[in-house]
């Protein structure tokens, strides 16, 4: 199922203005319990959800997706889902470097209907690699949350602005797959000057990051 748009419950600045929110980031499940609770304006949006709550989930670190997603099973008819983990992987936190991010997520995912969950949205290279994993396990994805997200909530691209993206780089799909792209990564590709330009920044960036 195509999720045109992420469902926004608060903003990122309200989120890291709490205090609980660098222990819910370092791995405090209490404190991730209790920022959701903090932040959350009106529990009442979720009472008509149904089916799984699955949320952005690591083996360690950051606990916010999973207190949300346990927060919005507890007031809907949503089943909480924490059976499946987003492994380990090294990434940048520019654009960039999200780009050539390739999220892998493994864990038992039993058939039906899912809304996936995270705390922040950015370029939603994460929540589309979930979708993706789900979609390819048999479930049906219906719907995607976040407590904060960037200048955009839109998500997956419309037929236009891929037509868009094609005609400016029409070898674009020698770089990336289509079909992973976000709204808000090809945003981004369509203010390059070239394709070479974003290999460039990239090279760089690792380049500073080996010496690092």
């Amino acid at each position: 199922m195509r999720i045109d748009n992420i469902r926004r419950i608060s903003t990122i600045l309200k989120m890291k203005s709490r205090p609980a929110y660098h222990l819910a980031k370092s791995g405090n499940f209490e404190s991730a319990q209790f920022l959701v609770i903090q932040t959350v304006p009106d529990s009442s949006v979720f009472k008509n959800l149904n089916g799984f709550v699955l949320p952005v989930q690591k083996p360690k670190g950051n606990q916010i997706p999973l207190a949300l997603a346990q927060h919005m099973a507890t007031h809907s008819k949503l089943t909480l889902c924490d059976s499946v983990f987003l492994q380990h992987t090294v990434h940048g936190s520019s654009m960039v470097e999200r780009l050539y991010y390739h999220p892998h997520f493994s864990g038992l995912v039993k058939p039906g209907n899912y809304i996936i969950v995270d705390d922040v949205y950015t370029t939603g290279q994460t929540l589309k690699s979930l979708k993706n994993y789900l979609e390819s396990k048999g479930a049906n994805v219906t719907g995607a949350w976040c407590l904060g997200s960037a200048a955009t909530t839109m998500f997956e691209p419309n037929r236009l602005l891929l037509k868009l993206l094609l005609a400016k780089f029409p070898s674009i799909s020698n770089y990336f797959e289509i079909n992973s792209l976000t709204v808000p990564q090809i945003q981004y590709l369509l203010r390059l000057s070239s394709i070479n330009r974003l290999w460039q920044i990239h090279s760089d960036n690792q380049l500073t990051l080996s010496f690092a």
